[in-house]
């Protein structure tokens, strides 16, 4: 009872208090009134009988006398005797009295009174003393007869029922029960009335807090009705919102500096990128020039310093790019540009670039990888570097020992995954030093880091492109024995859950099913995309705008998010920057769903692959070798403001016979244009003048312009605005920095082709 009554709502608790409380008073007043009552009667009845006795007493007291004279005298006993039965026969005047008899001083009946005469009753006990008493025939009482100078002379005795008594106590019964419902009735009124007295401030306080808890809306205030307990707690609770509200302007001030430092920070990082890669796409460029130069000439003993140089400005490039990486993985604009590759041909590369730094501290380097591992689906970028730094790693801290790469494919929960692990004997680790190990900047020990050098960004970085893409690295190590690393990915990215550090399929247990949010402004297309959804056995939560995505992606953290890109207000991209910039929607997978074919926006922009400069020059140089047929000269258009860059790559193409045209900003790369048509473009973004992005728009606007491929060399962090504004016209987005001449010719090549096609 009262688990349920703790159940129920506040105004069905105050009624039933107050209906239980008059019921209570009600049934127990009735029950004394009853008592009462009954008690009454009863001793009425008892004075009555009593006064009717000591009546029969007085009359028949003569008759007595005298049949005790006559009895002893031998004369007039009938006499008395037949006195005796006209007084008792008097009694037939009473109803109630049902049994009489009177007795003689001796204790012999000399008369008596039967209302039913067909009832044989048995002479009752003679008693001398007067008593009374209720048994279950009725009230009995007994009553001494004495003469006027105080001689006894007999005892009356009297039977009465009491139906009376029964029928009395059975009406009121009735009564009060309908005084008792009757008062129940009116109080369930009243209470219903009066509870609201109570139950409306605190209702009234429940549902603003429910307004508040969902609304975030702080200035509100509940209404004050009184000064009693209850308004002492509204005044509470308002001061409670006063003070929360005024916190929550203090943090959106701090939330608006926040995101403007962000802001900052994203501008900075894409101004120093670019002013850093610049000089070193100059410096690593000349060094191989150079070094060239150097070995055609004859001057054999300026390779080394050459070389130096080119290997001292890569190495400062893997710092830079580190160091942006985790910038931008910590700010959530880290993104991946996931693709089929060969896993086993990435093995090969990874093998073939890396077996001469192994053997440097004269180790073994192995390499096994089954030959029908096949393609998975991944950033190959990133799975690339996680295993450069991985392999780098064990090769630094192992001499004279082993480095093993081993690749092998297993299931995991039913799924198929892949699993690379970089094993070496080389000094290992301590418990203390596997704690530290994946904190940013942080080595495993200091002393490490003067021996071996590094910036301990390596090892983290490459943790978190693992887990992006839906995996793990874990780590085994013995201190002095050697450690090994474990990389483990979904063969599809995107489409498995991080599992980290487990190996058996059977472990976990079976998921809930994926929850995926659906934001799209009209109501037909998201129902459409709901109900397909569901019959795949997903769950579904539908957002018309951006900003109630948002919302829905913060408080119901799907599992991934199907976003329109065309919406009025916020549009998808909007919507998708502010993800990805908030940490706790960040890592959420978002599939962009539109009418518009973009897929050669999202190439374009980055969203298969990133290469940046400064780039390989031979790798080049022989990827543009197979875009020559028959050894015709090629047009190609160069747009960059830097000199040195310029050079570099219009040397570059120039030895591989490619007729090379320059222009410093997009205005003279227009008049280029104008004069000749290439037959395509490499274009760098940032400018002075007219810019990458004005080039193109101003490109795109005449028929020959539309046709020509261009490929963007660029040393900027492209921005969501960066690819609205390029709006599908590029083929491809190359960062400077991290290409080689192979792969832009590659590209280069690709680009041509699609011209022709076009």
């Amino acid at each position: 009872m009262r688990r349920w009554l703790r159940n129920q709502s506040i105004q069905r608790k105050l009624n039933a208090i107050v209906l239980v409380t008059s019921g209570v008073a009600v049934v127990l007043a009735s029950a004394a009134f009853l008592a009462y009552d009954y008690n009454s009667f009863r001793e009425r009845m008892v004075t009555d009988l009593a006064t009717t006795a000591d009546g029969i007493g007085l009359l028949a007291y003569p008759a007595l006398d005298a049949e005790s004279a006559d009895g002893a005298a031998g004369g007039v006993g009938t006499q008395a005797r037949e006195a005796l039965a006209q007084i008792m026969g008097s009694l037939r005047a009473y109803p109630s009295i049902d049994h009489g008899v009177v007795f003689d001083a001796n204790g012999r009946a000399v008369g008596g009174h039967e209302r039913n005469i067909l009832v044989k009753r048995p002479t009752p006990a003679f008693h001398v003393r007067n008593s009374d008493a209720f048994s279950d025939d009725g009230l009995v009482i007994y009553r001494r007869v004495t003469t006027p100078d105080g001689r006894h002379v007999g005892v009356v005795y009297l039977l009465a029922n009491t139906s009376e008594l029964q029928a009395r106590l059975e009406r009121y019964v009735g009564i009060l029960a309908a005084v008792t419902l009757l008062s129940l009735v009116v109080s369930l009124l009243l209470a219903s009335q009066l509870q609201k007295v109570i139950s409306r401030p605190i209702l009234h306080l429940a549902e603003l807090e429910t307004r508040v808890s969902r609304q975030k809306d702080y200035s509100l205030r509940a209404v004050k009705e009184g000064d009693d307990e209850l308004g002492v707690l509204i005044d509470g609770f308002n001061h409670m919102l006063g003070q929360v509200q005024s916190r929550d302007a203090e943090l959106t001030v701090a939330k608006e500096v926040a995101e403007q430092a962000n802001r900052t920070k994203s501008s900075f990082l894409a101004n120093m990128s670019h002013e850093l890669r610049t000089p070193l796409n100059a410096i690593i460029g000349y060094s191989e020039m150079l070094e060239e130069e150097a070995q055609e000439r004859g001057f054999q003993e300026l390779g080394p310093d050459l070389a130096k140089i080119r290997t001292a400005g890569r190495h400062l490039l893997v710092l830079i790019n580190d160091v942006l990486d985790l910038s931008k993985i910590e700010a959530g604009k880290m993104e991946l540009y996931l693709e089929d590759f060969d896993l086993r041909a990435l093995v090969q590369d990874v093998e073939s670039t890396l077996r001469p730094l192994v053997e440097q501290g004269q180790n073994l380097l192995e390499v096994s990888c089954p030959d029908d591992i096949g393609v998975i689906h991944a950033d190959l970028t990133r799975v690339r570097q996680i295993l450069f730094n991985l392999v780098s790693n064990a090769a630094k801290f192992t001499q004279v020992g082993r480095v093993a790469l081993e690749v092998q494919a297993v299931r995991i929960q039913g799924e198929p995954w892949v699993e690379l692990t970089v094993a070496d004997t080389g000094i290992g680790l301590t418990p203390e030093q596997q704690r530290r190990l994946f904190q940013s900047f942080t080595q495993a020990d200091p002393s490490t880091s003067r021996r071996y050098g590094g910036t301990g960004l390596g090892l983290v970085i490459s943790r978190r492109f693992a887990q992006m893409m839906g995996g793990d690295i874990t780590l085994h190590s013995e201190f002095g024995s050697g450690s090994t690393f474990t990389v483990r990915l979904p063969r599809t990215a995107g489409q498995a859950r991080s599992i980290a550090g487990q190996s058996a399929p059977n472990e976990a247990a079976s998921p809930a099913p994926p929850l995926v949010l659906v934001v799209d402004d009209e109501k037909p297309t998201r129902e459409l995309i709901a109900r397909g959804l569901e019959k795949e056995g997903f769950r579904t939560i539908a957002a018309s705008a951006g900003d109630e995505a948002l919302r829905l992606a913060r408080e119901r953290k799907p599992d991934v998010i199907s976003l329109d890109v065309l919406m009025p207000g916020m549009d998808g991209w909007t919507v998708l920057r502010s993800l990805k910039a908030d940490p706790a929607t960040a890592s959420i997978p978002v599939v962009m769903v539109s009418m518009l074919d973009d897929r050669d926006i999202g190439h374009a922009l980055g969203a298969a692959d990133y290469l940046t400069k400064p780039f390989d020059r031979q790798k080049l140089a022989a990827a543009l070798r197979r875009y020559r047929r028959d050894g015709a000269q090629r047009p190609v258009l160069v747009v960059e403001d830097d000199a040195s860059t310029r050079e570099v790559i219009r040397r570059t193409l120039e030895r591989d016979g490619w007729v090379v045209s320059e222009a410093d900003n997009g205005r003279r790369g227009l008049q280029s244009v104008a004069r000749q048509v290439p037959d395509l473009i490499l274009l760098d973004l940032m400018m002075p003048e007219m810019d990458g992005f004005e080039f193109v728009a101003e490109l795109r606007k005449s028929e020959s312009g539309r046709r020509i491929p261009v490929v963007v060399v660029t040393a900027k962090e492209i921005s969501e605005e960066d690819r609205r504004r390029l709006n599908g016209h590029v083929r491809r987005v190359l960062h400077k920095g991290s290409f080689s001449r192979e792969e832009l010719s590659s590209e280069l090549r690709r680009a041509l082709d699609s011209g022709r096609r076009r």
